[in-house]
């Protein structure tokens, strides 16, 4: 989306408005985020060319150099301008380890929630679910049986579809009240079929809360689904909990449901399952009535999160209380990029910030092997995740005689990339590899 300028608006000037955002990773630059999209500035393509121009997109986790700004004064000392601050700025999101979204006052019912899911990358896996988790507002009115009720609503992909799913727990066991709960775990129809088990970048999807507005409480999703151009793709459903069967005989009713006090959205396996992402990238925009706040607890003594889990990480958002929070997503590229010299390897995609882990091997063209020593001693990725080592032979006859040379290189996760380069060719090109933790 291209970035335009317009006079300034004396109202409705939501697009207009620019926070700044601190790069997570501890670049020291920043983010230039809009509050009413939850897009930031990029330079197009991340684009080094004089004319390139800027772009608004959602905001990237990781490969995010060209989203990242500084501010100097004329002269080209730093300048410094008010920030944003981060939520929870030394929490590790990842997994199930993520935010739970919380009103100011926890007793608060939650009126309206929205998850979107923009695709940024193709988002590659067997199998996973997208989860809005929840629980009842904490303390509870008095003489209500929902006091410890939890409740998941989202979208499952598996068997290349995507399905909705509820399902309702009474945390405690079963409901003082003496309704049913759990309920069964039901899947709809197909909102959208896919192809190798890959869901496209450009894709947004979108999942609605239903909240009976007259007593606020949470009655199923409504999963929409549209391409890249913004067109509806695939079969709205709207996916109901009421009638759902439950493990004690008898169909979920309304009387057995219950508000929703805090929630938080995360990107796992299945039911029952683990997710292994190959691939993918995007952002997790929530919008909410009240406005909510990120958190690392839930208020509710026997709130929780889910049992599936997964090897996708979330990145931190701002402090502070909004209406809408948005979130990116995903997963890194590990990769080799170059080589130069003696054997001096640069590459990109780990975590950042991490401690890593590296080994070499020498093959000579017969066949024999020999290790390599690696420099330094202490490696760690950058800010942005890029990498460098060198390399040289314990055995010097392995040096520049035919043959060939591998590196392996391993985060603190184990998200991990191999190069290949031939060590008799006088500016050797490295094969890549890589693949990411479970």
């Amino acid at each position: 989306m291209l970035l335009d300028a317009y006079s300034e608006k004396t109202k409705d000037n939501q697009n207009q408005l620019w926070d700044f955002l601190p790069d997570p990773f501890g670049s020291g630059c920043f983010f230039i985020q809009n509050p009413q999209t939850g897009y930031v500035i990029e330079i197009e393509h991340g684009s080094s060319d004089s004319g390139a121009r800027l772009v608004v997109n959602p905001r990237r986790l990781f490969d995010n150099n060209f989203q990242l700004w500084a501010g100097v004064q004329e002269d080209w000392s730093p300048a410094t301008f008010k920030a944003l601050s981060l939520a929870q700025p030394t929490a590790v999101l990842k997994d199930t380890a993520q935010y739970v979204l919380l009103p100011k006052d926890q007793s608060k019912y939650l009126s309206a929630i929205n998850v979107v899911l923009d695709i940024i990358e193709d988002l590659v896996a067997d199998s996973f679910s997208v989860q809005i988790n929840g629980n009842a507002p904490y303390p509870p009115p008095k003489g209500t049986s929902w006091d410890a009720q939890w409740s998941q609503f989202g979208l499952v992909m598996q068997n290349n579809s995507l399905v909705l799913f509820t399902q309702i727990y009474h945390a405690s066991g079963p409901d003082p009240a003496g309704n049913p709960l759990p309920s069964v775990d039901e899947l709809s129809a197909s909102v959208l079929s896919l192809t190798n088990n890959t869901v496209p970048a450009g894709t947004r999807i979108v999942l609605t809360l239903n909240i009976d507005q007259s007593n606020k409480y949470v009655t199923g999703v409504l999963g929409q689904v549209f391409n890249k151009s913004g067109e509806p793709i695939g079969t709205p459903i709207d996916w109901s909990a009421i009638g759902q069967p439950t493990f004690h005989g008898g169909a979920v009713t309304e009387s057995d449901l219950s508000p929703l006090g805090a929630f938080q959205v995360v990107i796992v396996g299945a039911p029952g399952g683990h997710a292994h992402f190959t691939a993918g990238m995007g952002t997790i925009t929530v919008t909410c009535t009240p406005e909510v706040s990120p958190q690392l607890y839930w208020p509710n003594p026997t709130g929780g999160g889910t049992g599936e889990t997964s090897n996708c990480y979330y990145g931190k958002v701002q402090d502070g209380y909004f209406k809408q929070i948005a979130q990116p997503f995903g997963l890194p590229r590990p990769k080799f990029t170059g080589v130069s010299g003696d054997y001096n390897f640069t590459g990109t995609g780990l975590l950042p910030n991490s401690k890593l882990k590296a080994k070499a091997i020498f093959t000579s063209q017969a066949g024999t092997t020999g290790a390599g020593n690696v420099s330094p001693s202490g490696l760690t990725s950058q800010n942005d995740g890029s990498f460098a080592l060198e390399v040289e032979p314990q055995d010097p006859s392995f040096e520049y005689n035919p043959g060939t040379l591998s590196a392996t290189i391993t985060d603190a996760d184990g998200n991990w990339a191999s190069g290949v380069i031939p060590t008799d060719a006088g500016f050797p090109k490295v094969t890549s590899t890589g693949g990411l933790h479970e």
